[in-house]
């Protein structure tokens, strides 16, 4: 063994030269090579972001509730919409001088179940009806209040004030000679013998029941009813059928002829009542003179009711800029 390692003692290469400048330089480009980055560190690093993300995504799903199905909006209520055009004349003045005006405005009236809002006197005016009136008002000195001829009453000349009322109702309500009432047009017949019963005419004149069956036309009611109501009102003792009546605006319709009571301040009245053909819907109510009265000539319309808008809309009834609600309307005619 002692002679083995005197051998590999002996063949034991020689020690190196050291080369101290050669070391130097091959430390120094060591030092100056990039450094490799571990790979953990760039995983970390590059998708640290995403591990975020994930980890808030989870969270919520752990922690937030299950979002509820989308909430439907509920259906907005549905109006039956009036816009009419109204208009009508008094004799007014000194009885030795009379002369005409003519009251003419709006009334916008909306009902959704009981539920009914009406905007009056919208747009008004009172004005002289005629260049010949005109004349005679300003010989008069142009007043701007006037007595009316045969009444207790006095007319203030110039703008209307708009109004508006909310009130709450059911079904059709008519005004003009008395109180009545349907509750409800679901049920209304669609022909004309059920109708006339349905509108209880014991005790009525004709000319109510005509009033009451044009309330029905003007009504929300389905075609089939409003063509039974029209029918029901030709039906009437002393109505004329009205084949072609021509209007202002070139359209032509037609409607019914009916002897009315005396207007205030005029007799020989006949009311007329006429529809588009197609739709069946109202277009005008005017109550016209068959004799000339007041310097007025035959056939002149000394109160009118245009139809301008009959639908259902669900846009909520607008009111006038500064009207109050139910507040006391202004109206045009006055106490003495």
């Amino acid at each position: 063994m002692e002679d083995l390692m005197k051998d590999l003692a002996g063949a034991k290469p020689p020690t190196p030269e050291v080369n101290q400048d050669r070391m130097e330089r091959d430390l120094a480009r060591i030092v100056a090579l990039p450094r490799e980055k571990p790979a953990r560190k760039v995983f970390v690093r590059r998708f640290a972001p995403l591990a975020v993300v994930a980890a808030v995504i989870a969270l919520a799903v752990v922690v937030l509730p299950e979002p509820s199905p989308p909430v439907q909006p509920a259906a907005p209520g549905q109006w039956w919409r009036v816009l009419r055009q109204q208009s009508s004349l008094m004799v007014v003045g000194e009885p030795a001088k009379p002369y005409v005006v003519r009251f003419d405005s709006k009334t916008d009236q909306w009902q959704a179940g009981t539920r009914e809002i009406a905007v009056v006197q919208k747009d008004g005016e009172v004005e002289p009806f005629s260049p010949d009136d005109d004349a005679k008002w300003e010989a008069a000195g142009r007043p701007e209040v006037v007595p009316q001829v045969g009444g207790s009453r006095w007319v203030r000349l110039g703008s209307m004030v708009p109004g508006a009322k909310e009130s709450y109702v059911s079904g059709l309500s008519l005004t003009s000679m008395y109180w009545d009432r349907l509750e409800s047009f679901d049920d209304l017949p669609a022909d004309p013998a059920g109708i006339l019963e349905k509108l209880k005419p014991e005790g009525k004149s004709t000319y109510q029941l005509a009033e009451l069956v044009m309330a029905v036309l003007v009504a929300d009611v389905r075609d089939d009813q409003r063509r039974a109501a029209f029918e029901l009102l030709r039906s009437f003792d002393g109505v004329r059928y009205l084949d072609r009546v021509q209007l202002r605006d070139e359209r032509v319709g037609v409607g019914v002829a009916i002897p009315a009571p005396p207007q205030f301040q005029f007799g020989d009245v006949e009311t007329q009542f006429v529809i588009n053909p197609d739709t069946g819907k109202p277009i005008v109510r005017r109550n016209i003179i068959t004799k000339p009265q007041h310097g007025l000539a035959a056939s002149t319309p000394i109160s009118e009711e245009e139809y301008l808008l009959l639908e259902k809309t669900n846009v909520e009834p607008v009111l006038p800029l500064g009207v109050t609600v139910n507040s006391e309307v202004e109206s045009p005619i006055i106490e003495r």
